[in-house]
């Protein structure tokens, strides 16, 4: 006698429930087979495309409205390089009702050169908004900038002087006064020189760096200072090749993530950071062009997280989860690695902690 289940063929039950989970996407999903036509479609493809299953299936992924070109390309390269690839920002021209971004990843599936395709829409006002919102937030930063230079820094160093000339004349108990007045001048003084940046973006031709150069002195930096007694485990790849950027400016990005991954741990923190070389990672930029940003560093630190409500909002300026921060940290970070075309987000890693990640173009691709 069998038992209940025993001696069932389970490869059917598992193709419907993957099927099951295809259809549950919030993506369009595309089967696409060698010969670049579409085998079959999964989620949302009828209803983001506004065709039907019937119509979508036999048509080339190079003939789907809007994103045709990118989608066919994609496909291509990742059956030719056997390796998923993603492809993000893409304009969808036309654009399907409200949807004039895609979000599209392609990924090898099976042993008959098949190829599965998710397309991820994004509405275009969210992302503008929110882009529109960091550069207003910069300009208002500049103004104010250009202000506090001329009005605060001039009368500081008129106290910093007189402060030091009382000192002179102070006992050792109330010296420490004295001390105290330079000392909030030069934090108030830092704090205007850090707004003073966001009005003067940088027009410098960017370099080829070597990244781990720049990681290992940020890290003697950090060692010798603020983390003095953290843990650092660096996992560089000594393979990569040098990215595109300003070697001045990437110390200064560095040096703010990791002390703030160190803020956000604690004195005894443990806090890795990876480089490594990342395949089919593309964005457009602003002219339309496409980027690839290969080169990835991460840094990911042993802290709470980043709580619920800065998500989204941890790279606007004067936006800080740190008592008594400015918030202007993670808002240089974000502008400075924009401007060297690359991107940085965070997350909550799934074994806690934040990781941060960067994401850089080559300097070869950059010329």
């Amino acid at each position: 006698m069998t038992s209940a289940g025993e001696g069932l063929d389970r490869k059917p039950v598992d193709e419907i429930v993957a099927q099951d989970i295809l259809h549950s996407l919030s993506q369009a999903v595309f089967v696409v087979g060698a010969d670049n036509c579409i085998l079959d479609v999964y989620a949302q493809a009828e209803a983001i495309f506004e065709r039907s299953r019937e119509s979508l299936i036999g048509a080339s992924i190079g003939q789907i409205r809007g994103i045709g070109t990118e989608a066919l390309n994609i496909v291509a390269r990742s059956r030719d390089e056997n390796t998923p690839l993603n492809s993000y920002d893409v304009s969808v021209v036309p654009p399907i009702g409200d949807i004039e971004l895609m979000d599209l990843h392609a990924h090898p599936y099976g042993s008959e050169g098949a190829t599965l395709l998710t397309a991820q829409p994004r509405r275009i006002t969210a992302f503008l908004e929110k882009r529109d919102h960091m550069e207003a937030a910069a300009r208002s930063v500049s103004g104010l900038a250009s202000m506090l230079a001329h009005e605060i820094k001039n009368p500081l160093s008129g106290i910093r002087g007189a402060a030091q000339l009382m000192g002179r004349a102070l006992d050792d108990k109330n010296i420490k006064l004295t001390e105290l007045i330079c000392k909030e001048v030069d934090r108030i003084k830092g704090l205007v020189d850090e707004l003073e940046t966001f009005s003067n973006p940088s027009q410098a031709v960017l370099e080829p760096v070597n990244i781990h150069e720049v990681l290992d002195h940020v890290l003697n930096v950090a060692v010798a200072g603020f983390g003095a007694k953290c843990i650092f485990r660096p996992r560089f790849d000594p393979s990569l090749p040098p990215v595109a950027g300003l070697y001045d400016r990437l110390v200064q990005i560095f040096l703010n993530l990791i002390k703030n991954a160190v803020e956000a741990a604690g004195a005894e923190a443990d806090i890795t950071i990876t480089t490594s070389y990342r395949h089919g990672i593309w964005i457009t930029g602003r002219s339309g062009e496409r980027i690839r940003l290969p080169i990835e560093i991460a840094i990911h630190d042993s802290g709470p997280g980043i709580p619920d409500h800065l998500k989204g909002h941890l790279f606007d300026p004067f936006v800080s989860g740190k008592e008594g921060g400015t918030g202007l940290g993670l808002a240089l970070v974000a502008r400075y690695v924009s401007e060297m075309g690359g991107t940085v987000t965070c997350d909550n890693h799934p074994h806690g902690g934040a990781v941060f990640r960067i994401q850089l173009a080559l300097h070869e691709d950059a010329k």
